[in-house]
């Protein structure tokens, strides 16, 4: 036997960095793909010459020696388990599993299986790390007393797509702490040669909101079992690319690491073995190379070595253990945020024997501290759209979902700033054709699609979920999808009178199941009762429109003419902080009120009339006023009584 035949199974994220390794190793091949994606599996396999599969059971009875499995952290357990039921080694990316009883599980069934089992960790493959564990242990920096590791991406898109296993925490296992806690438990423990004993972490939501997902940013206080102590800060929040840090410090030196150097470590050390290099900073020249590149340099060598142990019939030296020893640690550390203290791994085995370590994740959302402050300075709150509202009245319509697309009820669903349209009929139409769509569940959450070219929704919109595009084409494709994702292909559906043609019609012809109905009730419904916001929001809009009117009155004079009252208004408008105007309509006598500014001048005995409305944090007034210039006649004061 001389070379691999690899099963791959998912065909995602983690498939890139493996990839190019994988493809490029002559001792490996591979034969096989699994996804429940079928057009993934299909071109994956394409490209690598190999059987596509969605059926997993076919899968293993391909013809393959091993699988690498690259799929979500809840599925691990199972998956492995079948795998090596099948009688094929098995490179299981991290975390191992969710819950200690997972990882016992894996333990047990591929030790009676006789096949070969190991996590894909990929730190303990970086020439970094392995350089760093060979120094600790020659005794170059003495004995360790302090850590410190960090890791951050921007895993902010993932929690905050709801459904998504990402951060869930029982599909995913917890946030930031499990996904990356797991590189920092496995290798501190492995570069120490010690294990870490006790933990206190803090868990919480720092710029995400969903309540269903778990925490954003995580930091454990930790303690080895030889005295060693030392801090692991993770974050999903962090805006620039993927990075890694880790500080130790000896008695006798330092070591600083950072992935994001092109020469990743510096150590100084007053030991007598760094010869030359003794009490001055030394950069060693390892191979290594910024993101992307770390990931596929120590995926790709840990790919080489996992398949060098089939071959030789040796144990990896990562076992399985050391992995769940990992995981260990990140169940420490929510059981501590639950507790609000330290705790330590006796404590964990005994909720393990006596509730079982799921428990721990069950609970966890309640441990998560949620940072209230900072993420209202990310996204936007609602300011009459009140979630409970739409819940009774989606109910008491019995309805599904409702789309918004008038710029006034996509403004109240979601805070995006569109413009007040005007009730001419072809502006309203024209206006009404740039893609913002908003659309309301039955449970009150929303979807929004925004015109692309507009870059800050989160700045005004409290939506989670919303996606950017470009024409109405783009708009009915997305609407179609995340309807069809959302099961409402069959449902009950509301549209607005006055939703345009392509949306409308889209929809019947992919939904001829569906159920439609007029919407604007709902619509109007919702919007009736005033939040106390709206409300002085609605006051301040018709008070500036008044300063306006009043302006111009003040102005009036013989010769004044519509345009220059026009000029006067809108200096007011702006000059009073508002957005715009919604509308400045005038008539001097019988000139057009919908066309002024034309310049008709303002005579002595002139009835002439003022329609503004200022726009105010996206709320429209309409005031209007007459005034005479000069003396009134009976028939002008007798209209006016009227109009009033």
């Amino acid at each position: 036997m001389n070379l691999v035949k690899y099963g791959i199974v998912g065909t995602g994220g983690a498939w890139a960095f493996h990839s190019v390794g994988m493809t490029s190793n002559p001792r490996i091949k591979v034969t096989s793909v699994f996804d429940i994606n079928p057009k993934a599996v299909k071109v994956t396999a394409k490209r690598l010459g190999a059987e596509a599969f969605t059926d997993y059971d076919l899968f293993l009875q391909s013809d393959i020696d091993a699988v690498l499995i690259m799929i979500p952290h809840f599925l691990h357990e199972e998956y492995v388990v079948k795998a090596a039921r099948a009688g094929k080694h098995v490179l299981c990316e991290k975390p191992m599993a969710t819950t200690l009883e997972g990882c016992d599980l894996m333990i047990e069934e591929t030790k009676k299986a006789g096949v070969k089992f190991m996590i894909a960790e990929n730190h303990r493959f970086l020439p970094a790390h392995e350089f760093i564990h060979d120094v600790i242990k020659q005794g170059k920096i003495g004995r360790v007393f302090l850590v410190r590791a960090f890791e951050g991406v921007n895993g902010i898109p993932g929690l905050m797509k709801k459904g998504l296993w990402k951060g869930d925490p029982i599909m995913a296992g917890g946030g930031a702490l499990m996904d990356m806690g797991a590189h920092k438990f496995a290798t501190l423990q492995w570069i120490l040669e010690d294990e870490v004993d006790v933990v206190e972490s803090w868990v919480s939501k720092q710029v995400t909101r969903l309540d269903e997902k778990a925490e954003d940013n995580a930091l454990s206080l930790i303690r080895f079992k030889e005295g060693a102590i030392g801090e692991i800060i993770v974050s999903f929040t962090v805006d620039s690319l993927p990075n890694n840090n880790l500080e130790i410090y000896g008695t006798k030196g330092t070591i600083i690491e950072n992935h994001g150097w092109e020469n990743p470590v510096r150590i100084f050390s007053n030991s007598n073995q760094m010869g030359e290099f003794r009490s001055k900073w030394y950069e060693p020249k390892l191979e290594h190379g910024v993101f992307p590149n770390y990931y596929i340099i120590s995926a790709s060598r840990e790919d080489d070595y996992f398949t060098n142990c089939i071959l030789n019939d040796q144990t990896p030296d990562f076992t399985p253990e050391q992995a769940k020893s990992a995981i260990g640690g990140i169940l420490m550390g929510y059981l501590s945020a639950e507790r609000g203290h330290k705790v330590s791994r006796q404590d964990l085995s005994d909720v393990e024997k006596t509730k079982g370590t799921k428990f721990i994740l069950q609970n966890l959302t309640k441990s998560i501290q949620e940072n209230y402050k900072l993420r209202r300075g990310f996204m936007a709150e609602p300011v009459g759209y009140r979630k409970e509202r739409a819940q009774k009245l989606m109910n008491k319509y019995d309805v599904d979902a409702i789309i918004a697309t008038t710029p006034v009820n996509v403004f109240y669903t979601s805070g995006l700033p569109t413009l007040a349209v005007s009730q001419n009929p072809i502006l309203f139409e024209l206006n009404n054709q740039y893609p913002n769509i908003s659309i309301i569940f039955r449970d009150g959450d929303g979807f929004l699609l925004n015109w692309d070219l507009f870059q800050s929704v989160e700045d005004f919109s409290w939506i989670i979920e919303h996606k950017g595009v470009l024409n109405p084409k783009d708009a009915r494709r997305a609407v179609i999808n995340k309807l069809k994702k959302s099961g409402l292909a069959e449902k009950k559906i509301g549209l607005e009178s006055v939703a345009p043609y392509y949306l409308v019609e889209g929809l019947k012809s992919k939904f001829p199941d569906a159920s439609f109905i007029d919407a604007d009730p709902i619509f109007i419904e919702m919007r009736l009762v005033k939040t106390d916001e709206e409300i002085e929001r609605m006051a301040k809009s018709t008070e500036i429109a008044e300063k306006a009117i009043m302006a111009c009155i003040n102005a009036s004079r013989e010769g004044i003419t519509d345009y220059e009252l026009l000029k006067i208004a809108r200096q007011t408008i702006i000059g009073e902080d508002a957005e715009g105007w919604n509308h400045l309509t005038m008539n001097i006598a019988d000139s057009d009120p919908e066309a002024p500014g034309t310049g008709v001048s303002m005579k002595s005995g002139d009835l002439s009339r003022f329609d503004f409305g200022a726009v105010w944090k996206g709320y429209v007034s309409d005031v209007s006023r007459q005034v005479v210039l000069g003396m009134p006649t009976d028939a002008q004061t007798t209209l006016m009584d009227r109009l009033i």
